[in-house]
């Protein structure tokens, strides 16, 4: 029953890496019509919109979700996804969708190193696969040292505040609502970056209905579904396994970007898909050890 239930996590969270790595290529055709602040607003103003009405639909129907002894850890995954998200959405201005999914998903390192700080452990499999990954990562981006660019440094920060992101989740998914962490997290995100819009951008409504469809990917797929699996899947799988798996959303980014902007992969990045998933196996070989 239990690796039923790690299994089960492992879809969601692939699920996830596939929706978020897609979501690259959305964001990127967005920013073709509208302002990275303005983008990430209008993203999450719609996903606020949807789980306000959820929130208000299911208020009456379950205890937890009117708990609300998290609710400061949900403020504060907002605060932490609003700078990151902006960051991301400034980033993909500078670099490639390849290179971002790259960059992105090296919080696979942070994640077991600021868990050792609050006593999260992780084993030596996911350790081993993290390894392997991180090989495939620099194969698929085809990134050297002296071609990072602006870009990748603010992927490479936003990177940190996931990795972050992700220990919260881990910490707090037993014993929250879905619907209220993320109608609070996204609630927060929209007013912060509302903010900032209005300091630093400007935008027009034809403008804006040239990002519409990009928009409805990434606020009800990417950040609705993508986010809400998120935090089912971290109820059981650790956060450093969680993050391994999340971070091949790299390899959907540079499918998307393939087959959607026609970036198109070597057999080097290639290669560095085909090592990601080996690592993601690697990290589970204790499970299939235990059967």
């Amino acid at each position: 029953m239990k690796n039923k239930e790690i299994i089960k996590a492992d879809f969601f969270l692939l699920m996830t890496a596939f929706i978020w790595g897609f979501a690259f290529v959305f964001q990127r055709i967005g920013l073709e019509f509208v302002g990275p602040i303005t983008f990430v607003f209008f993203r999450f103003f719609i996903s606020s919109s949807v789980f306000i009405l959820l929130f208000k639909l299911s208020a009456t129907k379950s205890k937890k979700l009117r708990d609300s002894s998290n609710d400061h850890y949900a403020i504060l995954l907002g605060l932490i996804m609003v700078i990151g998200m902006i960051l991301q959405q400034i980033g993909l201005q500078y670099t490639t969708v390849a290179r971002a999914g790259f960059v992105t998903s090296l919080y696979i390192i942070f994640v077991p190193i600021l868990g050792l700080f609050i006593s999260i452990k992780t084993d030596l499999f996911t350790w081993f696969g993290v390894s392997i990954a991180l090989v495939g990562f620099y194969l698929l981006s085809n990134i050297s040292p002296e071609e990072f660019l602006l870009g990748d440094i603010l992927m490479f920060i936003s990177s940190i505040l996931w990795a972050v992101h992700v220990l919260i989740i881990s910490r707090i998914a037993k014993r929250i609502s879905v619907i209220r962490v993320m109608t609070i997290q996204f609630t927060t995100v929209t007013i912060m970056s509302g903010i900032l819009m209005i300091i630093f951008e400007t935008w027009s409504f034809s403008e804006l209905s040239g990002a519409l469809y990009s928009l409805l990917f990434v606020a009800i797929v990417s950040s609705c579904i993508g986010f809400s699996l998120q935090v089912l899947a971290q109820r059981k799988a650790p956060p450093a396994h969680s993050a391994l798996l999340l971070s091949m959303e790299a390899i959907f980014a540079s499918v998307g970007g393939w087959f959607i902007l026609n970036q198109y992969l070597t057999a080097f990045e290639v290669l560095g898909c085909l090592l990601i998933l080996v690592g993601g196996l690697t990290s589970q070989a204790k499970l299939f050890k235990n059967n």
